[in-house]
């Protein structure tokens, strides 16, 4: 495909995204509602797009982790979240200060961070909430390597939610958002759009595409450009797939394929994503197909 056909491709996929539930946000849980929710990801790549998006070599890197969200219903239209990420990842064949090493790895947690989620009166067939995410700055900036396990600059994320629900069998919804950062990183804007499809009983069929657009009004400096790690100026979209399946009401898990179209700044990877999810203290209220489990941001 030439470059004129791969550039409308990219407007086209930018107008479908660009009016956008969030992935990582759920549904609203109902009052004296716990869930828990644990995955498992894994990619690793060689090379990385360049602020033009073509792909450059870099050194052969793993980026892995875990992700444990844990979400309350306190009150009928408030919901308390919490992300408690552990990122895993490794590089080989890098040069540093000392001359080329053959291996270095890092383990430790990412960026933890609190979130409260506000319902709006439902609307017919229309469901809505604003959520907003304060990070702690508590992931590990690595000099030697850039085997960073996330930004650790204190960032703010605001965003809108909205989800047509017509029937129990499929759901669709968008999201926009806003994304403050500290520490001279661009501020960006988050947008996305998710669809779940109720296959047989029980298994259910989610995809979803996400956009992520850097404002560039501070710093136009990358953060560690070469293994493309959170990177400062990051503009990408991806897409999502997955298979969730509800053994019972309170337990339920997922298998999902994440893969990069085009961006700046950001490893080409594929990303492979398992997890479960358990509900405590369900209400006799039902909920709907689109409450994906896949909670991993990067």
């Amino acid at each position: 495909m030439n470059y004129g056909a791969q550039k409308i491709k990219l407007k086209f996929l930018l107008i479908f995204l660009l009016p956008s539930v969030s992935y990582a946000q759920h549904l609203f849980l109902e009052k004296k509602e716990f869930r828990i929710s644990t995955g498992f990801f894994h990619g690793s790549f060689r090379s990385v797009f360049d602020m033009d998006g073509e792909r450059k070599l870099a050194p052969k890197t793993t980026h892995a982790g875990m992700n444990l969200s844990l979400a309350a219903g306190f009150h009928s239209r408030w919901n308390g979240m919490l992300n408690l990420p552990i990122i895993y990842n490794k590089v080989t064949g890098y040069n540093d200060p000392g001359g080329i090493s053959s291996e270095k790895k890092i383990v430790k947690p990412g960026d933890i961070e609190l979130g409260l989620k506000y319902s709006i009166l439902p609307t017919g067939d229309w469901r809505s909430c604003i959520t907003a995410w304060q990070s702690l700055g508590t992931a590990t900036r690595d000099k030697s390597t850039f085997l960073h396990t996330g930004y650790a600059d204190y960032n703010s994320r605001i965003y809108f939610d909205l989800k047509y629900v017509k029937s129990p069998k499929w759901t669709i919804g968008e999201y926009l958002g806003f994304n403050k950062r500290n520490k001279d990183n661009s501020d960006e804007v988050h947008a996305g759009i998710t669809a779940s499809l109720l296959i047989t009983k029980n298994l259910f069929l989610d995809a979803r595409g996400d956009l992520n657009y850097s404002l560039e009004n501070r710093s136009k400096k990358p953060i560690n450009y070469e293994l493309g790690l959170f990177h400062n100026n990051a503009r990408w979209i991806n897409v999502t797939g997955s298979i969730r399946y509800e053994m019972k009401k309170w337990f339920s898990g997922y298998v999902s394929y994440t893969a990069p179209i085009r961006g700046q700044y950001i490893y080409n990877a594929e990303i492979v994503s398992v997890g479960i999810t358990l509900k405590l203290y369900k209400s006799n209220s039902v909920e709907s197909p689109n409450d994906s489990t896949t909670s991993y941001i990067q």
